[in-house]
C-alpha cells in the first residue's frame, strides 16, 4: 500500500525526471566557458598600459589575466579588476561600457544583430546558481537577432558570464530545468534546494527499491508442464507495469541513487584542499603582474589575453596560447622543465605525456584537451597538467573517483569504452529511458485509478 500512494506522486516526478533525461542528451544547460570568452575579447589597448597606482605591489597572487575592458587594458586577479590606465581599481562597469563589451564577444561568436538597451539582472533563471555570486549584478542585453540572443556583462567586473537566446531557454525548461529541479524560485535558495533534490531522491529509491521487491516476490517462473506460460499473475495494466518494472527497475533504481549521490549528501564525498598545487606553480606579487604587463607591452605582443603562469616558483605569461616568460620573451615549456615541475608534487608511481583518454580524464559531451601530462602520486592522487603552461588542468583524488564511479558512471553508463558517446550510445540512452519511464507511467497510471475508486467508494459510503 505504501507502495503504491508513494508512487503516485513520487511517480510523476520520476516520469519528469526520465523524460528530461531524453532531452539531456540533446540540450545542454547554457554556459560560457574560459575559452569561448576569451575568444569574445577584443585584441588588448596597449596603448594606456601599465600603470600600478596606489595598489599594494607586494600583494601575493596565484593566478591573473591582462584583457580589455571597452578599450582599456586592465589586470584581473583574486576577484578584482586594476584599470592599467589609470591604476585605480574598477568598482563599476557602466552600461555602455558593458555594451562594448557585448558587441565584441557578439561579433567574434557570429551573432548577428545589434544590442538593446542595458537591463540591469541581479537573478534571474540562467544566473540563479551560486557560481554568478562574484559578478552580480549584470547588464543584460537582448540582441536583435532571429535567435533573441541575451549576453549578459558583469557589472561588476565587466566579464561576459552568461549567453543564451530562445531556442536554448525554450529547451531548457524541457530539458535540465526539470531535471534538476532547476525553477529559479526553488533554486535561488541554494540550501532549501539541496534538501529538496536529496529527499526526493532518497523517497524515490524507496519507491524503487519496494518496487522491485514485490515484483520478485510476485514473479513466477513458467510452469515445467508448460501449461502455464505466463511470467505474472496479473492482467491487464498490472502485468506490464509489473513485467515493465522488474525488467527496467535495476536500471531505475541506478538513476535514482545515482541522481541522490551527485548532490553528496551529508559531505560524504566531500574532497580535502591539496597544497601541493601551490607547491607546484609559486606565487608571484601584483607588481610583478603589472612588470611583465609591461614587458609585453614594450615588446609588442598581441593577443586578446595574457594569463600568468607560474611554474616551479617562476613567473611565466601566456599570450593567446604561447608561453612568454617575464620579459615577454618566447619560453617554450621543455619536457624536461615539465617533469622537473611535476616532482615538486610529490613521489610519483608514474608520470608522462598522455595523448590518449583514461578513466578519469576524458570527454562525454565535450572534447577535452590533448596532450595531457600525467602524475600519479604515490598516494594515489592524479594530476592532469598542461603540457604547455604547466596548470593543472584535473585532479583526481579519492573523493573524486568515487564521485566517478557512484555517480557519472551509473548514471551517465559511460564506463564501457568505445560505447561511452556517440549516436550508438545516445540510442541505447533513449531506448533504456522509455523502458524506466514505461514502467514508472504504468504505475502512476494505476495508482491513480486506485485513487479515483477509493475515493468515489468512500463518497457513495457517505
Amino acid at each position: 500500500m505504501t507502495h503504491r500512494w508513494v508512487g503516485i506522486v513520487m511517480g510523476l516526478l520520476m516520469l519528469l525526471w526520465f523524460l528530461s533525461g531524453v532531452v539531456m542528451l540533446f540540450v545542454r544547460w547554457p554556459e560560457v566557458t574560459a575559452q569561448e570568452r576569451a575568444a569574445g575579447l577584443p585584441p588588448i589597448a596597449w596603448s594606456q598600459c601599465c600603470t600600478l597606482g596606489e595598489a599594494q605591489p607586494a600583494q601575493e597572487l596565484r593566478h591573473a589575466t591582462v584583457e580589455d575592458l571597452a578599450g582599456r587594458p586592465v589586470l584581473r586577479f583574486d576577484g578584482g579588476v586594476l584599470d592599467l590606465s589609470t591604476g585605480a581599481p574598477v568598482e563599476r562597469v557602466t552600461a555602455d561600457e558593458a555594451a562594448a563589451v557585448a558587441r565584441a564577444y557578439a561579433a567574434a561568436h557570429g551573432i548577428a544583430g545589434t544590442p538593446g538597451a542595458a537591463a540591469a539582472v541581479t537573478r534571474d533563471q540562467w544566473t540563479v546558481t551560486g557560481y554568478f555570486n562574484a559578478r552580480r549584478p549584470f547588464h543584460r542585453f537582448r540582441f536583435d537577432d532571429p535567435r533573441a540572443t541575451d549576453v549578459y556583462v558583469s557589472a561588476r567586473t565587466g566579464v561576459v558570464a552568461q549567453v543564451t537566446d530562445r531556442p536554448t531557454r525554450i529547451l531548457n525548461w524541457l530539458g535540465p530545468i526539470p531535471h534538476w529541479l532547476y525553477p529559479e524560485i526553488l533554486r535561488a535558495n541554494t540550501p532549501l534546494w539541496s534538501q529538496v533534490v536529496i529527499w526526493t531522491s532518497i523517497v524515490g529509491t524507496f519507491l524503487t527499491v519496494t518496487g522491485l521487491y514485490l515484483g520478485v516476490v510476485a514473479w513466477r517462473p513458467p510452469s515445467r508442464s508448460g501449461r502455464d506460460r505466463r511470467l505474472t499473475p496479473y492482467r491487464g495494466w498490472m502485468a506490464w507495469h509489473h513485467l515493465t518494472g522488474l525488467a527496467a527497475g535495476v536500471l531505475t533504481l541506478t538513476w535514482v541513487a545515482s541522481g541522490l549521490v551527485s548532490m553528496n549528501p551529508w559531505g560524504f564525498l566531500e574532497g580535502s584542499p591539496d597544497s601541493r598545487v601551490e607547491a607546484l606553480t609559486g606565487s608571484f606579487t601584483l607588481g610583478e603582474a603589472v612588470q611583465a604587463a609591461a614587458a609585453a607591452q614594450a615588446a609588442g605582443v598581441s593577443a586578446r589575453q595574457i594569463e600568468t603562469a607560474p611554474l616551479a616558483g617562476r613567473l611565466h605569461l601566456m599570450a593567446d596560447g604561447v608561453r612568454l616568460d617575464a620579459q615577454a620573451r618566447p619560453t617554450p615549456l621543455a619536457a624536461p622543465e615539465l617533469a622537473a615541475a611535476a616532482a615538486r608534487l610529490g613521489p610519483a608511481t608514474s608520470g608522462g605525456l598522455m595523448t590518449r583518454e583514461d578513466t578519469y580524464y576524458f570527454g562525454h559531451h565535450t572534447p577535452v584537451v590533448l596532450p595531457v601530462y600525467r602524475v600519479i602520486l604515490d598516494d594515489g592522487v592524479r594530476f592532469y597538467l598542461d603540457p604547455a603552461s604547466g596548470h593543472v588542468i584535473r585532479r583526481i583524488d579519492g573523493a573524486r573517483r568515487g564521485y566517478r564511479w557512484l555517480f557519472e558512471a551509473p548514471h551517465r553508463l559511460d564506463f564501457i569504452r568505445g560505447f561511452d558517446r556517440g549516436p550508438a550510445w545516445t540510442a541505447a540512452m533513449v531506448v533504456l529511458l522509455l523502458a524506466a519511464t514505461t514502467g514508472v507511467a504504468t504505475g502512476v497510471w494505476l495508482g491513480w485509478r486506485r485513487l479515483q475508486a477509493d475515493m468515489g467508494r468512500l463518497l457513495r459510503r457517505r
